[in-house]
Order: C-alpha cells, then structure tokens, then sequence
C-alpha cells in the first residue's frame, strides 16, 4: 500500500511548495502516513530531511515530538475551549477571558445577542479566527465562509500535530480586547522546556506589517529572527507582572517536553491566550541558524522504556521525559471504595522514587508514606474517573484492594492488584494518617 502509494504522490509530498503538500487532495495527503509526511513536510521548508534518530535543532526535535510523545491531555490542551478549564483548574479562573458563547456551526449563533465587538474562533485549529470591531458593519457572509470552510478541515492532516487530530470543531465568542496601543493585543509567548521558561516571543502590527521580537526573560532583546523580521530599534517595554507571567507559564509547563504558553497583559492585568505544543509545525526558520541548536538545546527529548502501541501503529514511549518513568496511578480501595489513590512518578530521576497522595476528587492529601511527595504539579489523569469506575468494580465487596493503572495514548491499563502495600509496615508522617486509613479498612468477620 505504502508503495504504491508513493509512487502516485511522490511529486505530491516532496514538492517545495508547502501550500501544494498541505493543501492538495486531501484523501491523498490524508493517506500519507505520519512519519512519511512529517519528513517531507520539512524537507520542504528545510531542502534536507529531519535526523529523527539523533535531532539536534529545536524544529527537529519538534518533528520527533510529533511523532513519539502523544498524550492524551494535549488533545485537551490545545483545544481552544476546553483549554480554559484545564488552565483554570491550574492557575485560577481569574486568569480566563470569559467565553461569550459556544456553537457547533455557524448558523446556531444568534448575533443580536453579542455585544457591538467580539471575536469569533475555532476551537480545533490556528488562524480559524474573525475580530468584529464593530457590529454594524460586520460582514457576515464572508466570516461564515470563513469559520464554515475552517469547521470543515482537520488541522491534525496539516502539519501532522497529533494535539489536534481529536479536538472537536466548535466556535467560541470572547470579548474584543486591545493593550494600551488601542489597536491591537500583544501577544507574549513564552518558550517553556520542562516546566522553565528560556524565551519570550512578542507578535506586533500583525495586521500591518507583522514583526516579532525575542527576549530572554529578564527581558534582554536577542539579535535573532524566527520566521518573521525583528525590529532592534522598536524596544518593546518589559510587561508589568512579568514574574508572575513567568511563575503561571511555569505552572501550565512544568512536566512537558515543551510547551509555548501564551499570554496577554492588558495594564498589568495577566490574561491566558492558549498552549501550544508544536510551533509553527517545526517549519519556521530561524536566523542566525546556530540560534536553532541554542534552543534545541532546551528541548530534552523523552527516552528509554518500554514501548506500547496504539491503534494508529504508533510506538510510544513510556517513559515521557529523560531518565523519568510512566506515571503509575494508584487507588486505594475500601470494601469496593475509592477512598485515596496515589502517583509514583521520578523513580529513575537521581533523587529517588516520590509517592503523592490524592483523596478521591484528586486534592491533595497532607501527608506522606514512606516516601517523600513530589514537587512537581502532579495534574489529574485524563480519563480518572474511568480508573475508579473499573478500580470498584474490581474491589467489589473486598476489604481491601490496591489498583494500579497507567494512562497511554488515550487509555487506561492496569498494572497491577496489591493486597499489602509495604507489606504493611511502611511509616506515614504525621503517624495520625495511619489511624485516619485503618478507620476505612472494614476487616471481616471471624
């Protein structure tokens, strides 16, 4: 299949005009497989294909992430909508534009009840986008072809982003916001690798003449371009509460790869834009060129571990990060109960294994066993509710069963069923926990 299939789309994938790879017949672009496309898309950009075997520059390695690292909460994170619970629940509510409303096509919106200015997005993809500056005069026909041929196309089949592939296509109205410029919104995007912040990426005159400039995040300007031209003599003032844009980019990154987490500052005020995973596809060329090994360097590829493989013919890694292991959930079951869980996560990092403790709506639990609890954000598993739902049906009228789960691609395995964590004779700190668990562990009749 593969074969025959290159022989009626080689000139189709390996074509430099990426507007031709992209933008072709779609069943055939479709067909392509992932790895296939991902090399050609960035031989068409590049003139050479990506080492993914040993990656060195920062859009190398963004290819092999496309590829390799796929896990379930990025489909989440990258969706426009569902994005904003999810940095809610990490950051605070207070750091959400409000969402004015939420539709599946176009024709459902009711316009007479938006305010005079908004912004219409697309939840699913990048650029699906209309600012109405003034109601009157808007143009709906041309917004609806626009939104409609966007709610149309997978963004997933692109750029090969894996994020995206899943997300479902809805659109979503926010109010229309502008900086002190009263023109446009700065966008401060920050360049996050395993939860620390190394550069900060600032779009200007977007709809003029669209510049972009970097900074590191003491705000010192950098002599570099990233696809866009820079401009050394237009000094963007350093945003106030920078520290704190940084602190939340750190807590929305913190565990990942990479993520780009973007932000608004409207007087000091810090408002959430969106995360990205992958940008600009791995296709945006960077000048001077040793720039893309500096910041490849950030980037520390997940290694090691065995090797699962989905339903798309995928092997996964199961260890996300260097030197780190699968996160190993597990739940605490009282006569069919889930009545705590814990994360066994850093076992292989140098500083030994971590145990975190979570009671069953996932808060964090004052104590610890045995092992100390780990620094990092331990976030919720995507599909927990599902592992409780199969942990009690598991445990049903047990006295007590541990249930061990991982979470892959978008699944849940078990791991494994332990009758005596700690054969029983693991400490906990404060020692008053012990007491609090042996209260739920109901022992049978002699």
């Amino acid at each position: 299949m593969q074969g025959s299939l290159l022989k009626k789309g080689i000139r189709y994938v390996t074509d430099k005009n990426y507007r031709f790879l992209v933008n072709g017949r779609h069943g055939m672009r479709n067909s392509i497989p992932d790895d296939l496309y991902v090399k050609h898309l960035y031989k068409a950009y590049f003139g050479k294909e990506p080492d993914l075997e040993n990656p060195q520059t920062f859009n190398e390695k963004l290819q092999w992430l496309k590829l390799y690292d796929r896990r379930p909460e990025y489909t989440i994170m990258v969706d426009k909508y569902a994005a904003k619970k999810w940095v809610a629940d990490r950051i605070g509510e207070e750091y959400i534009i409000p969402t004015i409303g939420v539709w599946n096509h176009f024709d459902e919106i009711d316009f007479d009840k938006l305010p005079d200015q908004f912004v219409l997005k697309c939840t699913h993809d990048s650029g699906g986008i209309v600012i109405v500056k003034d109601r009157s005069k808007f143009d709906r026909r041309s917004a609806k072809r626009k939104i409609e041929r966007c709610l149309r196309r997978n963004y997933f089949y692109i750029g090969r982003e894996w994020p995206y592939k899943n997300v479902p296509p809805r659109i979503i109205a926010e109010p229309y916001l502008t900086d002190e410029s009263g023109e446009e919104l700065k966008d401060y995007k920050i360049f996050n690798f395993d939860g620390q912040p190394k550069m900060i990426q600032v779009d200007y005159g977007r709809f003029t003449e669209h510049k972009r400039n970097l900074y590191t995040t003491d705000w010192k300007y950098i002599e570099a371009v990233i696809k866009f031209p820079t401009d050394s003599s237009h000094q963007i003032p350093r945003p106030q509460s920078l520290e704190k844009m940084l602190e939340l980019a750190h807590k929305l990154s913190d565990g990942y790869p990479h993520v780009r987490t973007d932000f608004y500052n409207i007087d000091g005020r810090i408002l959430f834009g969106e995360l990205t995973l992958c940008h600009g596809a791995g296709t945006e060329k960077f000048d001077p060129p040793e720039f893309a090994l500096t910041v490849g360097k950030w980037l520390q590829l997940p290694s090691g571990g065995g090797v699962l493989t989905t339903d798309d013919g995928i092997a996964l890694y199961c260890r996300f990060k260097e030197n780190d292991d699968l996160p190993d959930y597990k739940l605490m079951c009282f006569n069919g109960e889930v009545k705590c869980g814990f994360v066994c996560s850093e076992r292989n990092t140098g500083t030994g294994l971590k145990v975190t403790f979570f009671d069953r709506d996932w808060n964090e639990m004052p104590f610890e066993r045995h092992y100390p609890k780990s620094k990092r954000y331990m976030p919720k598993p995507v599909h927990y509710e599902k592992m409780v739902m199969l942990a009690e049906c598991l445990t049903k009228d047990l006295p007590f069963v541990r249930v061990d789960f991982f979470e892959v691609a978008g699944k849940v395995y078990v791991g494994e069923l332990t009758l005596y964590p700690g054969c029983g004779i693991e400490e906990f700190t404060p020692p008053e926990w012990d007491t609090v668990l042996g209260s739920w562990l109901n022992l049978p009749n002699h």
